[in-house]
């Protein structure tokens, strides 16, 4: 084992995580391959997040515990922790997801030996808030197929984004985009990978993901919320997330090493997935007028104060009806 420089970073980005993130951290420490480091970066938590991640930081060396005092967004943090690994594979842990003890050992086997191997990870485990399973699947992503066929598989799936807490090569993530300060970014990050290489999937259940009412899809069903998330000062009055998604996507095969051939493909792909999934583009649509006109009348015209707050009122009560529907649907999937 190399004291200094660590084979594989663990990079854990955490704000407020006091419930789940002792488990998240136990679950590295405790991995049977032990040439990692852990690095937690604390995005100005308020709770007791910040107690217990120095409190392990004092019992392993193998922990670097950064704190910022600004809430400065999920994008930043997840970057920041990709900016401050040192090894030459990287891992992202979620602060209220776990894994098995073999994890890094079987997803660095099946990436090390093989360099056109982007991206690699295991089966996932949906489990609830108490660590109860709900069901195991497998990634839907078609990680060893022609260029196009890789992407066409990532960008039509409707699952949550689990590849991405696999193992990939520091130095590749670096070269990409990263996670963009806007909703899905964590997808373009992916199709980025998936354009330059394949990816592999460990056929074992080594990763739990954990569903409740905290996490960011549910806090924030609406993309145009959930923008927020990832860059709380943007100003998200005047966005429509699925059509930036969409650009980014197109701007990602532009960029690609692929052949013209290949990427003529993909961008065919794209246009089947802008219609596949217009709906998304309505919902932006919708959202538009409240975040465009209300801040303007409450500057304006104060009297309509009570309508905008009444309307807020409604807009607030479906979005947890619709945040309810899907973890209702999400923990159906699970049990498939």
């Amino acid at each position: 084992m190399n004291q200094n420089i660590p084979h594989v970073s663990v990079g854990l980005p955490v704000c407020n995580g006091e419930r789940f993130v002792a488990q998240a951290v136990e679950s590295i420490l405790s991995q049977t391959f032990r040439d990692i480091e852990l690095i937690i970066s604390d995005n100005a938590s308020t709770d007791a997040t910040e107690r217990i991640c120095r409190e392990y930081a004092e019992r392993d060396s193998r922990i670097r515990y950064y704190r910022s005092e600004q809430n400065r967004g999920a994008a930043w943090n997840h970057n920041r922790v990709v900016e401050l690994a040192r090894g030459k594979y990287f891992k992202w842990q979620c602060h209220d997801d776990y894994c098995d003890p073999t994890f890094i050992e079987k997803c660095l086997a099946g990436i090390r030996g093989d360099p056109s191997v982007m991206l690699c990870y295991p089966r996932f485990v949906r489990v609830d808030e108490q660590g109860r399973r709900l069901g195991v699947k497998s990634s839907r992503v078609v990680g060893d197929a022609e260029p196009h066929m890789r992407h066409r598989s990532l960008i039509y799936r409707r699952d949550s984004c689990e590849e991405i807490y696999g193992i990939a090569r520091t130095a590749v993530l670096r070269k990409t985009s990263l996670i963009g300060p806007y909703s899905n970014s964590d997808d373009t990050l992916l199709a980025e990978l998936i354009l330059q290489g394949g990816f592999r999937e460990v056929p074992e259940p080594l990763f739990f993901y954990r569903i409740h009412p905290a996490q960011s899809t549910a806090a924030y069903p609406n993309r145009t919320d959930r923008m927020a998330w990832f860059k709380p000062l943007a100003d998200a009055g005047f966005s429509l997330p699925f059509l930036r998604l969409f650009a980014e996507h197109m701007s990602l095969v532009r960029r690609s090493p692929l052949a013209w051939p290949e990427k003529v493909r993909c961008y065919r792909s794209l246009l089947g997935w802008f219609w596949y999934f217009r709906n998304c583009l309505v919902e932006d649509l919708r959202a538009l007028p409240y975040r465009c006109l209300a801040p303007w009348f409450k500057r304006h015209a104060p009297w309509t104060r009570p309508l905008w707050h009444a309307i807020k009122s409604l807009r607030d009560r479906s979005r947890r009806l619709e945040s309810a529907s899907a973890r209702a649907r999400r923990a159906r999937r699970a049990q498939l």
